[in-house]
């Protein structure tokens, strides 16, 4: 057997010195083939099953269809609103963060909370958050399950007034659990004060007609696109110098102007009844005008507005669970005790994180852990942007979270910070106003709007309470998204100024992932 194995050897040696060329060309070849494959394969779009949609359509205020609004409204409005504006008694402040260096101008408590205007500021905790106006319907939908003061900032540049003001008035005198929620402006210095409809733009906005265009004759895309060739082709050089200018004229007036010869009137709001149907389609200033969203100004000023010494930055489209606000009272008040709670104390650095979840498309929002649990399973629900970001909400103990058994308390699970590797995670929590602000130099086009407070408060060694028992939900809404890279070029570059800001106020955490030498597209 050994004689054979070295006859095989030395024949082996032989052939290969002989051939050992060609032998490298093919192993060349095959792996390079392999490469390109597996690189095609990565990159190519497979085809995936279509995911399956329940029957249910979820519409912020659709319990409301069929219902008409009353002639009592719930709310309580300031300065003359919702249908005059008096300038002389407002003050108008600036926002938050900057200060007097603020591009933005706030109105406090244009709406005021009546339910709570006269409870304790340790009796209650405020859901905060900001909006849109078209995204303004989903304020019911909060006010339907959050047992406390909710404070919301509206951005109003323009005539986003009037439409906010159609809106809440509207839903003031539709739905009697309106009057927990405060409403607070905000708006850019840069261009004109936010302003309500003159009587002729009301009467404009009811009877003006837009004139037909090309695309609203009857000619289709093919016989528009031969008629436009032939008459380029027909230009000469005289010609041609006068057409692009023309061209060039045209397209301008095509994105400033929504109406032939006038600016982009405010629109009016028609109601069918107290539901929303249609409003998230609603052409606002800030749309027509292409202009970015200051999130973080509107998470400040709502915040900044609270008079409860614990409140829940939220977003509007979040629906908190059965009773979140009453359980997390029961629960301050029994880790404080009554006499530091009655006095108002407030834990140091300590915030309390509620987790995040999303349920696909035409599936019901859960209204308890358990059902939750069954949807899950069911993979009709998710942890928060679970496919678009996965480590922005992906907590620490989600496992455990889930195999824990349903109880009808909210109470601590775990004590976590926002260390590596969770360096990139962006919860939602119960906090005070002791945290830092949000950066209010980042737009939520750009993204990542949250992460430079948290970071900062790694720096700062906050700790992170998960809390078990509550959680808040986001449903699935048909909604075309726009990828702005530019915006997002900008967020990036303030992200550095505000890495640079941190670096020299405090000593460098290996935890917290500065990245002290590197950008934010390198982390």
């Amino acid at each position: 057997m050994s004689r054979c194995l070295r006859i095989f050897r030395a024949y082996s040696f032989r052939f290969t010195r002989r051939h050992s060329t060609i032998f490298l060309g093919v192993f060349f070849i095959l792996s390079v083939t392999i490469i390109l494959q597996l690189y095609a394969y990565r990159h190519h779009e497979h085809p995936h099953p279509p995911p399956s949609v329940g029957d249910f359509n979820y519409s912020p205020g659709a319990f409301l269809r069929g219902k008409q609004p009353g002639n009592i409204s719930y709310c309580l409005f300031n300065y003359g609103l919702p249908h005059g504006l008096n300038w002389s008694k407002i003050s108008v402040l600036p926002s938050p963060e900057t200060g007097s260096r603020s591009e933005y101008g706030v109105i406090y408590n244009a709406v005021q909370s009546i339910t709570y205007m006269n409870v304790s500021k340790v009796d209650a905790v405020t859901y905060v958050t900001q909006a849109t106006p078209e995204f303004l319907y989903h304020v019911v939908e909060i006010a339907k399950f959050w047992d406390g003061p909710i404070s919301v900032a509206v951005f109003v540049p323009d005539y986003d007034l009037d439409i906010a003001m159609q809106i809440l008035n509207h839903l003031c005198h539709c739905y009697p659990m309106m009057a927990k929620v405060s409403v607070h402006l905000f708006f850019p210095k840069r261009i004109t004060k936010p302003r309500l409809r003159t009587l002729q733009e009301i009467q404009m906005s009811l009877t003006t007609v837009p004139t037909p265009t090309f695309e609203s004759s009857n000619l289709n895309a093919s016989e528009l696109f031969k008629r436009k060739l032939e008459n380029y082709r027909n230009l000469t050089n005289n010609t041609r110098a006068e057409y692009i200018q023309k061209a060039r004229k045209n397209k301008i007036e095509r994105m400033m102007m929504r109406i032939p010869n006038t600016g982009p009137l405010p629109p009016h709001i028609k109601f069918e009844d107290c539901s929303s149907s249609g409003l998230e389609n609603v052409q606002t200033y800030r749309k027509v005008k292409l202009m970015t969203y200051p999130i973080n100004v509107g998470r400040n000023v709502a915040r900044n507005a609270s008079t409860t010494n614990y409140f829940l930055v939220s977003d509007i489209e979040m629906v908190p669970s059965n009773g979140l606000a009453t359980k997390f009272l029961k629960m301050i008040r029994k880790l404080m005790g009554d006499e530091k709670r009655d006095s108002g104390c407030v834990f140091v650095k300590t915030v309390f994180v509620v987790p995040l979840f999303e349920v696909v498309r035409g599936e019901q929002i859960p209204r308890n852990k358990r059902k939750l649990i069954q949807m899950i399973t069911a993979n009709r629900a998710t942890y928060f942007h679970q496919h678009v970001c996965p480590h922005c909400q992906r907590f620490p103990g989600l496992q455990t979270w889930l195999l824990r058994p349903e109880r009808d308390v909210v109470e601590p699970m775990l004590i976590a910070r926002r260390e590596y590797p969770y360096h990139r995670w962006e919860p939602l929590y119960f906090g005070t106003n002791k945290e830092p602000w949000y950066s209010e130099s980042l737009c939520w086009e750009g993204l990542q709007d949250k992460m430079t407070q948290m970071l900062e408060m790694c720096l700062q060694e906050y700790r992170m309470v998960v809390l078990d028992g509550g959680f808040l939900s986001h449903a699935a809404m048909p909604r075309i998204k726009k990828h702005r890279k530019r915006d997002e070029k900008q967020n990036s570059a303030q992200y550095w100024k505000i890495i640079e800001w941190l670096k020299k106020k405090y000593d460098d955490r290996q935890e917290c992932k500065l990245m002290w030498g590197s950008r934010l597209k390198n982390k």
